[in-house]
Formats: structure tokens, C-alpha cells, sequence
């Protein structure tokens, strides 16, 4: 299904591996007020990248190991629906959720390349990234350009776009190193967020790469992991 809604504000959704399995959606202009939303985790599973879905209010979850995604209904606090996606090898780091079509697309572990699926776990298209040479660590997507946003490697000052059919189009220099776990955009404040290379705390960057402020991470975290959406007032289904 496709649509609009209408935008609230923008939250962020963090999970830290070093602590109880829950993410915390919380304010990123002033780190309040904070929930506690349950990742659903079975025993032997791990996160290994999360996405936000405004349109739905759902929080997607990569599960590691295997090939499937959990949906979590963030209102309602339970699980959604399971994505399976049997073409996904297994491995890889970060994924992002396009809204309009509800697409992934997914880094994997043995090429310079994006797989794209649909909210079925069907496959839809093998991307190879242009100008790469080994596979990719965060991934985003600009809403508003419709480009990919790229972290090359798993510690990296450089933020890729590149477009949908994997061609280069530029890259901006971030004015710190942040670690490629995890990226993602928030296209209408034109803003960055990023886990800085230390782990001490995740960065906001803007479009020109200068970073305004940071959300510190609890000091036992050297891992984070970063949605970032508005809150939708209307949902659509």
C-alpha cells in the first residue's frame, strides 16, 4: 500500500547489544522522553541492524544468524509479522526500508552490492554498488532523493550516495570518523546519524558534514544501533 501521512516529530530508536534486549526510542534534540520498546530476542539470536518505518510505526529488525526480519508494531509493543528472505545470504551488516513500496534493501556479506526485497521476503534486484571493491557496512536511504546512503567501511569519515541502479553519484566528508555498524538519514532536517568510532556516543551531521551534537551511549556500549524517523500521526496499513 502507498500513501502519506502526516509528519510528527522525529525520534530515534536505539539498541545496544551490551544491554537488556530492548530499544529505546527516544527525542534526539534533547534525549527525552525515553521508552523501552521489547526487541522480542530468542535465545541464540542477536541484532545485527535496525530500520524505522514511519508510515507504519513499525520498527524492523535484522536477526542474526539467519535470513529474516522481525517487525515490531512500536504503539502496540508486539511482534507484527516475521519476513523471511530466503535469496539473503547469511551474514551482513545494515539494511534500510524504502516507505512508498516497503522494499529492503540489505547489505551481504560477499560483495560490493545491495539485495532488494520486498515486504514478502521476495526478491527483486542485485545492486552493485560502482566504485567498490568489498561489501558495505551502514546503509540509508534518502527519502526525499530516493539515493542510497553508504558506509564503505567499518570505520570510515565518508558518506556514499549512490543511486538505485548501484552508479556513483558523490560523497561527503564527515568532520569525524564514526563507525559503519549502523547509519541513517533524516531527510527532512537533512541530518546524519552515525555511531562515532570510539562508541562513546552517536554524532548528527549535517549535510555538510559538521557535527552539531551528539547522544551519548552508555559507556558499557561500544555498539550502537540507529533508526531515526517522524512519528506518524495518521498510520497506514
Amino acid at each position: 500500500m502507498t500513501g502519506c501521512s502526516t509528519p510528527g516529530p522525529i525520534h530515534a530508536y536505539l539498541y545496544f547489544p551490551a544491554q537488556e534486549a530492548v530499544l529505546h526510542d527516544i527525542n534526539p534534540l534533547n534525549r527525552g522522553p525515553e521508552a523501552n520498546i521489547p526487541a522480542f530476542l530468542k535465545k541464540g539470536e542477536h541484532v545485527s541492524a535496525l530500520a524505522y518505518e514511519p508510515y507504519t510505526d513499525h520498527l524492523y529488525i535484522r536477526i542474526s544468524p539467519g535470513n529474516h526480519v522481525r517487525v515490531v508494531d512500536r504503539p502496540a509493543r508486539k511482534i507484527k509479522r516475521e519476513v523471511t528472505v530466503p535469496r539473503m545470504p547469511a551474514g551482513g551488516h545494515d539494511f534500510a526500508i524504502r516507505s512508498r513500496d516497503r522494499h529492503f534493501f540489505f547489505s551481504v556479506p560477499n560483495s560490493p552490492a545491495l539485495l532488494e526485497a520486498d515486504l514478502e521476503g521476495n526478491f527483486k534486484n542485485n545492486i552493485p554498488l560502482e566504485g567498490l571493491e568489498r561489501p558495505v557496512w551502514g546503509v540509508a536511504l534518502d527519502k526525499t532523493t530516493g539515493e542510497i546512503l553508504l558506509l564503505a567501511d567499518e570505520y570510515t569519515n565518508l558518506v556514499r550516495r549512490h543511486g538505485l541502479d548501484g552508479k556513483f553519484h558523490s560523497e561527503l566528508k564527515l568532520e569525524k570518523t564514526v563507525r559503519g555498524l549502523s547509519l541513517d538519514y533524516d531527510s527532512e532536517a537533512r541530518l546524519y546519524y552515525a555511531c562515532l568510532a570510539d562508541g562513546s556516543a552517536i554524532g548528527i551531521f549535517d549535510d555538510q558534514g559538521h557535527l552539531l551534537r551528539t547522544l551519548a551511549c552508555n559507556a558499557a556500549s561500544r555498539e550502537t544501533f540507529i533508526a531515526v524517523g517522524p512519528r506518524s500521526l495518521l498510520r497506514l496499513f
